[in-house]
């Protein structure tokens, strides 16, 4: 049986890139594991389009694939990861928004 660890992972702030891209910064926590970082590079097309990332859930998305990736990879041990944003993660991370209920 696999062991589960509980991770925190704090959001830490971000940079701008030349490119309109931006990089993303996390600090990542557990009970009685080394403290580790996390950056994500979301690419600029990402924040454009009609399936575009708001500047507000971009951190809640990235924050989902770093918990993803900590969960699923095995060689998850490096002491700063470095991954890339993509559509698909953009889809499968994004939080679904609630439909507009009718008032009574």
């Amino acid at each position: 049986m696999k062991e589960v660890t509980k991770y925190n992972i704090r959001y830490v702030g971000f940079e701008s890139l030349a490119d309109g891209a931006r990089r993303l910064d996390y600090a990542i926590t557990a009970p009685g594991v080394p403290a580790r970082s996390a950056s994500i590079h979301i690419p600029a097309a990402a924040f454009s389009g009609t399936a575009r990332v708001t500047f507000q859930e971009s951190a809640t998305i990235c924050c989902e694939k770093i918990r993803n990736e900590l969960e699923t990879r095995i060689e998850a041990k490096d002491s700063v990861l470095m991954l890339m944003l993509t559509a698909e993660d953009i889809e499968q991370f994004r939080p679904r928004r609630r439909a507009a209920g009718k008032r009574p």
